[in-house]
């Protein structure tokens, strides 16, 4: 009995695959004897009523000898479309639609809402524009499996419209013309197998882009303008077996972009790349040497040395260790030059504070020096009487003003008839100060310094002694009278005021009424003494003999 029912099972079931494989009458073969393609589906059940096809397409039941049902399949490939056709003209059952080698540029929201059950979709060669591809064009399609966008050269970007494609495997889109690949792209795509983003513009990666798709076992990145991977940007591809990023802009493959924890990686290809031969290079080059993935064309890979522009070393010939990049040696590079800048900016800012009235001294210097020859060169100063406008210059600190008017003033106007320059009574009004300093040496016979601990410490007085200084040396001229009415510590003194006074007799002023008159009578002296040697004076007897 029971031999009886498996002969009866084994007959039907016989019966069954005969009728499955057996072609129909309204089928044909392909010229290779591979597909059959039929009208309507030979799957069984009855012929439908209306067979719907778009204007100019094909659709056809085909099968392969290794599928086990008919497939419909709607070829619209080459018709000259600027458009997707009308959704009411699509089979519902189609599991195969082929819109290539059209001029369609754009897909609006819900363009495939008809199509649920869609493994396959073909828009290669078309025109379409990131633009014009909406967000949710894709949407409804959750047994897609391929997808192909290649050569639309205009795409330009590639924008997250594939959140609906939870069944995609494989996703073409090399020749697009991509510069920018938003990082969410593909985030619900987690049964992605294949990606092909060749020869395309795309110059930056995400972080994010390709982690965690746990699947993905292809990634085709070659001929682009990458230049560099930035961290962690093969997370989660436990799966990932061949990777290309040949021919795009990189300099380097640090460790953090994580080719270390690829376990399933067994192709890479990394050539034709703009490598340099550097400390950033040494983590791929020592991984280079203990990885058992196949490194395509290795041996032509370059790499460009600091000293030429060109990349003529085989990355294999470049050795790391010859550029004492531990990490101990690239902290003490960066260290010491920084540490040595710091103080020397340092030690320059303390000195410029500890001298900076130097400074302002030596650039006020700097600058009257330009205001004397400038003022020389509208004439040569006067010589012993000859268009001076004054006896004496007095230089002073304002804070000794009580000494110049009290004792000084009275003594040499009223008393001896000697015409003093003062500055509060004889400086122009509006005049730089430098200009009546200037004009107040040239244009008087002698300069009386009125040394005191309070003209040692100012500038101005500073300014005055340097300015008799160069009509000194200039001209030749002994022009410097120097009274000291106090006593002034040499280390509290400007070095020309020291080098004067350690080099010319100066005349000390004191209390004592008897030493009085003998200051009076020295000062008076040295007023009236001639400025220059005896060779150059004017021979006055001379001239009344004429």
């Amino acid at each position: 009995m029971v031999m009886l029912r498996y002969m009866i099972l084994f007959v039907v079931l016989a019966t069954v695959q005969s009728e499955l494989y057996t072609v129909p009458t309204n089928c044909t073969f392909t010229s290779d004897g591979n597909v059959t393609c039929c009208v309507i589906n030979p799957n069984g059940g009855r012929i439908p009523s209306d067979i719907r096809c778009p204007e100019k397409c094909e659709c056809l039941y085909c099968k392969t000898e290794t599928e086990y049902y008919y497939s419909h399949n709607v070829d619209c490939s080459d018709k000259q479309l600027t458009s997707l056709p009308l959704q009411d003209k699509v089979p519902t059952d189609a599991k195969f639609y082929i819109l290539s080698n059209n001029r369609i540029s754009s897909l609006e929201t819900n363009s495939f809402r008809n199509l649920t059950i869609l493994h396959s979709l073909d828009l290669t060669t078309n025109r379409l524009k990131y633009d014009k591809v909406e967000i949710n064009a894709f949407r409804g399609l959750h047994q897609l499996e391929f997808l192909s966008m290649a050569k639309n050269g205009y795409l330009g970007k590639l924008l997250p419209w594939f959140d609906d494609l939870f069944s995609l495997l494989e996703l073409q889109l090399p020749d697009c013309g991509l510069s920018t690949i938003h990082p969410e792209v593909f985030t619900h795509c987690k049964n992605l197998t294949k990606i092909d983003l060749t020869k395309n513009a795309i110059k930056y990666i995400n972080s994010g882009t390709f982690q965690n798709l746990p699947l993905l076992k292809y990634l085709y990145l070659h001929s682009n303008q990458i230049s560099s991977i930035p961290p962690q940007a093969f997370k989660g591809l436990s799966k990932l077996q061949r990777m290309s990023i040949n021919d795009n802009l990189l300099t380097t493959i640090k460790e953090d972009a994580g080719l270390q924890n690829l376990t399933a990686l067994q192709f890479l290809n990394v050539s034709y790349n703009h490598f340099r031969c550097d400390c950033n290079l040494v983590w791929f080059r020592n991984w280079i040497e203990t990885t058992n993935v196949i490194l395509a064309d290795i041996n032509l890979t370059r790499c460009r040395t600091y000293h030429s522009n060109q990349y003529n070393k085989k990355i294999l010939d470049f050795d790391p260790y010859k550029l004492h990049c531990s990490k101990l040696d690239r902290i003490l590079r960066i260290t010491i030059p920084s540490a040595s800048a710091v103080f020397a900016i340092t030690i320059g800012c303390v000195l410029i504070y500890r001298y900076r009235f130097h400074v302002r001294y030596w650039n006020q210097r700097r600058r009257l020096r330009k205001q004397y020859y400038r003022i020389c060169s509208q004439g040569p100063p006067p010589v012993d009487g000859e268009n001076i406008q004054y006896d004496v210059f007095v230089c002073y600190n304002s804070k000794d003003q009580q000494w110049i008017l009290n004792v000084l003033q009275p003594s040499l106007e009223v008393q001896r008839n000697f015409k003093l320059c003062v500055d509060y009574r004889d400086f122009i009004p509006g005049e730089a100060i430098i200009t009546n300093i200037a004009n107040a040496v040239k244009f008087s016979r002698k300069v009386l310094l009125v040394v005191s601990k309070h003209f040692a410490k100012s500038e101005w007085c500073n300014f005055e002694l340097e300015m008799a200084r160069m009509r000194m040396f200039d001209r030749h001229e002994d022009i410097l009278v120097v009274v000291l009415i106090e006593k002034v510590s040499p280390k509290d003194m400007p070095i020309l005021l020291h080098k004067i006074l350690t080099k010319k007799t100066y005349i000390e002023w004191e209390e004592h009424p008897e030493r009085k008159a003998l200051f009076w009578a020295k000062l008076e002296t040295a007023l009236l003494s001639p400025n220059c040697p005896q060779h150059r004076l004017i021979d006055n007897s001379s001239l009344e003999a004429f």
